[in-house]
């Protein structure tokens, strides 16, 4: 009988991360953390704060009159028959993206992972867009969600006991294998029998020919001894090191209770920040919502749609949240923090929300080598590993009435 996984702690209180704090260098990080007790962020737990943030911003950018939890539980017979069509349309988008989330945080992750540099089980940044507004360019509320310690690792890949994938190049080269020493078995069994028979006469003429034949042998059999004292003392191929070693087994109601937890550390991270200040809630007439990916272009899911049309806009949108975070590129070498004008981010200002592990915030290794993965710098040095702006191909329409 297995042994039963131990139970996962509570996520740790939503605190700023211990490699946030303000510096000369770097300035204070002006968006909410929520930050969890665990060593690396999976895929399942990404989907679901990105599906719980996409509801909040609809509901705190006024889109719809309740939370979307609550729009289900709403009696039909009591809404108007356009009320009750546009609430219908807008949970079946929300059902969709929350099922799409979930594979799609695993295509991000093995895309990531594949990326020139990166290794399996490392951890990197990920970061969604949500846009409110009548189009993807003219956005009037920009709110970005920064996953910090997203584990990097290629989902479906399956290893044999050497380490290696197994193909289907391997299968057929041992086939073929096997053929040939089929085929030459049968080659000597036939020689073997055509064979001619040996005649009395000639025993003594053999006779001879063994003995001398025995002496070449014995002295064959001196170099291969002393060619096996060589080989082995030299040093043996050392076998090929381990890979990382699996993920503890975690029982699917354990991983539930770790999102639910997880779920409720959020809304209660987006209530103080809102308390503070740094809330994301607004007044907005009802808009189109639209959700947006940073990924690489060997990033594949049937669900999302390459933009490179915004990606200018969203990149300058992405590098204002970093810098305001205080882990922009210009924040790391402490230059100056931002060239735009202090009237552009009062009046379209980027709002957002930082999602992050155990060990809190970190700069980007990119911001600070340069290249890795397509993060920044100088840039990645293959067409895949270049980093760009996905869509979801649906959209939300918001309404006021119910």
């Amino acid at each position: 009988m297995p042994e039963k996984a131990p139970e996962k702690e509570p996520p740790a209180p939503a605190t700023a991360g211990a490699n946030a704090a303000p510096t000369e260098d770097r300035p204070a990080n002006a968006y909410p953390v929520v930050q969890l007790d665990v060593a690396a962020l999976s895929d399942a737990v990404a989907a679901r704060l990105a599906a719980s943030l996409l509801g909040h911003v609809l509901f705190l950018k006024n889109q719809v009159p309740f939370p979307v939890m609550q729009l289900g539980r709403i009696p039909s017979g009591k809404a108007a028959s356009r009320a009750l069509k546009q609430r219908t349309e807008l949970l079946a988008s929300f059902d969709t993206i929350s099922s799409h989330l979930d594979t799609t945080f695993s295509a991000l992750s093995t895309a990531l992972a594949r990326c020139a540099g990166a290794r399996a089980g490392t951890r990197v940044q990920a970061h969604v867009a949500i846009l409110v507004g009548p189009s993807l360019g003219t956005a009037k509320a920009r709110v970005i969600m920064g996953i910090d310690g997203l584990e990097a690792r290629i989902w479906g890949a399956r290893e044999d006991s050497g380490g290696k994938i197994a193909g289907d190049g391997q299968e057929s080269e041992s086939d073929e294998d096997e053929e040939n020493e089929v085929g030459s078995s049968a080659d000597d069994s036939d020689d073997r029998a055509e064979e001619p028979e040996v005649s009395d006469d000639d025993d003594d003429d053999d006779d001879n020919e063994e003995e001398d034949d025995d002496e070449d042998d014995d002295a064959e059999y001196g170099e291969e001894e002393e060619s096996a004292s060589s080989d082995d003392s030299q040093p043996a191929n050392s076998p090929p090191a381990p890979g990382p070693p699996p993920p503890p087994y975690t029982s699917h109601a354990d991983e539930q209770r770790f999102l639910q937890t997880a779920d409720r550390l959020l809304s209660r991270t987006l209530a103080a920040a809102d308390a503070d200040g740094r809330g994301i809630s607004s007044e907005m007439t009802p808009t189109q919502t639209h959700v947006l990916l940073r990924a690489p272009r060997r990033f594949a899911h049937p669900a999302w749609i390459p933009r490179q049309g915004v990606s200018a806009s969203l990149d300058g949108a992405l590098r204002e949240f970093m810098d305001r975070s205080g882990l922009g590129l210009a924040c790391a070498d402490g230059s100056a923090s931002s060239n735009r004008s202090v009237a552009a981010r009062k009046n379209n200002k980027v709002e957002g929300v930082w999602i992050t592990a155990r060990d809190g915030l970190h700069v980007p290794v990119a911001n600070v080598e340069g290249g890795a993965a397509g993060q920044g710098g100088e840039g990645p040095t293959d067409d895949k590993d270049e980093m760009i702006w996905w869509s979801w191909d649906g959209k939300f329409v918001g309404f006021n009435d119910w």
